[in-house]
């Protein structure tokens, strides 16, 4: 297995280790390494790049987490810039087109079209006596995206210069986010209709308009305003080409590397304790394993601060899912599968039917999220020619898979397969309600569940997302790179937002913290020989 760990790294004493392989830690790895520093990323899995890495069965390959990514289809970009300098100019992107996404909600259609102007007129167009709300609306949504710039800019800074300044960069972002999405809509349109149409895509932070923050909304909606696009070659092209950079100046990635804990000493990070016994240290300790299990799971109890945990505590881990794993034996082309994420609503009462189905105890969840995987990947028939693959998602609650926790994976007993099996039956019913060709093309048909997410990722809760994004979220003075215990710093999507662009973002301030460099004029001044 390539880049397995071995006890031979301890011999070494690094300038940064880094736990976790997610986005956030390899974007971070990425710019000490090309500063000179000597990286170690460890990761536990048996395969590197968090929510970015695909697996395969027989002939089939899926994404895990990454489905869509805005603002890369558009050269010069802050985003694209970004992703061009962590990986060298080598990662490419395949745009998804004019629609984007398509909300689905009692039988009604509704798109999502590429350009501000363009979506704003297709949803006036569906909604015209609203037409000054969703001017509006829409307005916000840049006015918030723009103040959340000043927001987490904040967090690169020195704790002096944000103890002088700080509130005056942060107030207007959470003037916003200290709201729910559902109370800043109904400020603008009492149309049900219309709200539920604009929070279709709430799935991408997982939580309802009621619990939401829009600090979060605006931050999602802007990002995809402008279209989005696909890794060409998989999502699993992140890691590899960001790999590819941190290898290239001397740093090194190593998988199955479980650690046990960070060791403290004297209020200082000086290494890592391994759970086979081996102690690796480094000047610098950067965790990407999530805040709560940096907080409560990484730093040993003795060493624990009331400071960061009470109040972190309260914010509860994000929404865990089950995901439905398709392989279809014909192409996309040939079963006219679309670029486009499909969402599906039974009716527009979008927290109400959450809620119950909660109550409830469903396996038919609230919403279906349907990624056409293969289909935006212009590279998918070179490596798996005469084939599809798709996906489909539903939120599923942690707790209710909570009596299997202890069990191993592929070993939890015929009580939990029966329980899978049935929420695959259901959620291959639906998925052959939407797209009714693929009967007679299906080959690989499985499910994972929350304990799956957790068994891989090591999130407690099976959740995919960090924390919730809840209006308190926002306020945590905790979720910033630089920790109260010195050399020891965070970095991954609980620090910065939800997905791969907040987790690359996360990377950057994180680098910023450390190395005491502009790294955005850096960014902006690169230029893509590819």
């Amino acid at each position: 297995m390539k880049n397995l760990y071995s006890s031979n790294l301890a011999k070494t004493t690094y300038d940064a280790i880094i736990i976790g392989s997610g986005v956030g830690g390899l974007t971070t790895a990425v710019f000490l390494a090309k500063a000179g520093k000597k990286v170690l990323v460890l990761e536990k899995h048996y395969t590197a790049g968090g929510f970015t890495h695909t697996f395969k069965r027989k002939k089939f390959e899926w994404d895990v987490g990454a489905h869509y990514i805005g603002q890369v289809n558009i050269s010069g970009t802050r985003i694209r810039k970004a992703f061009d300098y962590i990986t060298n100019g080598k990662l490419m992107w395949d745009d998804m087109g004019d629609v984007y996404d398509r909300a689905i909600i009692e039988g009604d259609t509704y798109n999502f079209r590429k350009g501000f102007t363009n979506q704003v007129n297709q949803i006036i167009a569906y909604f015209p006596a609203e037409e000054d709300a969703i001017r509006s609306y829409y307005a916000l949504i840049i006015k918030v995206s723009n103040d959340a710039s000043l927001f987490f800019c904040e967090k690169t800074m020195p704790d002096w210069l944000g103890n002088l300044i700080g509130y005056r960069l942060k107030k207007n972002f959470l003037a916003y986010s200290k709201q729910t999405t559902y109370d800043v809509l109904l400020g603008l349109t009492d149309n049900q209709k219309l709200i539920a149409v604009l929070c279709s895509q709430c799935g991408n932070y997982g939580l309802t308009p009621k619990k939401s923050s829009f600090g979060i909304h605006a931050l999602v909606v802007a990002h995809y305003l402008e279209g989005a696009a696909y890794p060409v070659g998989g999502s699993g092209t992140i890691f590899k080409t960001m790999a590819d950079v941190i290898e290239t100046h001397g740093g090194i990635i190593a998988v199955k590397a479980d650690v046990k804990n960070i060791i403290i000493k004297n209020n200082k990070a000086i290494g890592v304790l391994m759970q086979n016994g081996d102690t690796l240290h480094a000047k610098n300790i950067i965790s990407n394993a999530g805040v709560h299990n940096t907080f409560n799971k990484l730093i040993l109890k003795e060493f624990q601060k009331e400071e960061n945990t009470i109040e972190l505590n309260k914010i509860k881990p994000s929404v865990s899912h089950v995901c439905m794993y398709v392989g279809l034996n014909a192409t996309d082309e040939a079963l006219k599968l679309p670029k486009h994420n499909m969402w599906l609503y039974e009716n527009y009462r979008i927290d109400e039917s959450s809620e119950d189905r909660l109550k409830n105890k469903s396996i038919t969840p609230s919403m279906y999220y349907i990624s056409f995987c293969s289909a935006k990947d212009s590279n998918r028939q070179i490596r798996h020619p005469g084939t599809s693959t798709i996906q489909v998602l539903g939120a599923y609650p942690y707790n209710w898979m909570r009596e299997w926790e202890t069990k191993q994976w592929q070993k939890r007993g015929d009580d939990y397969e029966k329980i899978k099996e049935a929420i695959r039956l259901n959620f291959l019913e639906k998925l052959y309600d939407t797209v009714p060709q693929i009967k007679g093309h299906v080959e690989v048909c499985e499910l994972s569940t929350p304990l799956s997410t957790k068994h891989f990722s090591g999130y407690a809760a099976g959740e995919i997302y960090g924390l919730e994004h809840t209006p308190k979220r926002f306020e945590l003075k905790q979720l910033r790179p630089k920790t109260n215990y010195k050399n020891l710093y965070l970095t991954g999507q609980d620090i910065i937002a939800v997905g791969v662009c907040s987790a690359m973002v996360s990377g950057i301030v994180t680098a910023i913290s450390i190395l005491n460099r502009n790294l955005f004029w850096r960014i902006s001044r690169y230029k893509n020989k590819n």
